[in-house]
């Protein structure tokens, strides 16, 4: 018997330690957690003022213990549901964006009226309307209900930014500096075409014309040649024919006997 009440308290010892170190690795991954930025959503009353970003990031931060500009709404998007008395309730979901903790911590007392949160400056949008607390609603806007500009494109990009038309600008010049280059080069081109085709055919008309020039000079040298020969002008002495003559060659007038 003592053997095992030692075992079992040994077993438990053990299972104590286990958890003491789950817990603590639990821990290790809240804190690692938090500093991460995640999306959370809510539901909440409609309709939303002009300033409910602002209004929503301070008593997010009242509620626990963060930095407003931690909070960011990101978009509202309008959920509207039927009640028995077939009247419509407006509700609009919001989305927005905060470290996780925040996120977590937000949720939660959203759908507690007794929390922070709710009992707060955003009493109104987290908890439900009486007929009496809606006669004395805050009111919107002078002009009418608010209109959310960010709402469902909160991500786009205000138009009609300087930058965006100077860039606008500076390509037209561009693409008009490279039309006007390249008008220019297919002129070029085209002038080049036209005096290399020109000077091909002249350069064919000049060869013919020199071959007839070629052709006329060496018909006339031939002709020359058949008509002139020089052997007429300048008669040759053949020793062939002088050597029938003995006196000239065998007794010349002027021998010395």
């Amino acid at each position: 018997m003592i053997h095992q009440k030692k075992d079992d308290a040994a077993s438990e010892e053990k299972i104590l330690g286990k958890m003491k170190k789950l817990e603590t690795e639990l821990a290790k991954k809240e804190e690692a957690v938090k500093g991460v930025v995640t999306k959370g959503r809510i539901e909440v009353n409609g309709p939303l003022p002009a300033d409910f970003a602002e209004r929503f990031a301070q008593g997010v931060a009242k509620a626990t213990g963060c930095d407003p500009s931690e909070v960011k709404v990101i978009e509202t998007n309008p959920v509207t549901a039927f009640l028995q008395t077939k009247t419509k309730s407006d509700i609009v979901e919001v989305v927005f964006e905060a470290p996780a903790d925040v996120v977590k911590g937000v949720e939660d007392q959203a759908a507690d009226p007794d929390s922070k949160l709710a009992s707060g400056s955003l009493k109104e949008f987290l908890v439900a309307k009486d007929s009496a607390a809606a006669d004395a609603e805050t009111p919107v806007q002078e002009k009418g209900i608010d209109v959310d500009t960010e709402m469902p494109y909160g991500e786009l990009e205000p138009f009609g930014r300087e930058d965006t038309a100077q860039e606008l600008t500076e390509s037209s010049i561009k693409e008009s500096d490279e039309m006007v280059d390249q008008l220019e080069r297919a002129e070029v081109a085209e002038e080049k075409r036209a005096v290399f085709r020109a000077l091909t055919r002249l350069r064919g008309a000049a060869i013919t014309s020199f071959d007839g020039v070629a052709r006329s000079q060496t018909g006339n040298i031939d002709e020359y040649n058949k008509t002139h020969k020089w052997r007429k002008t300048h008669p040759l002495h053949h020793l062939a024919d002088e050597e029938s003559d003995i006196s000239k060659w065998a007794f010349p007038d002027n021998a010395d006997f």
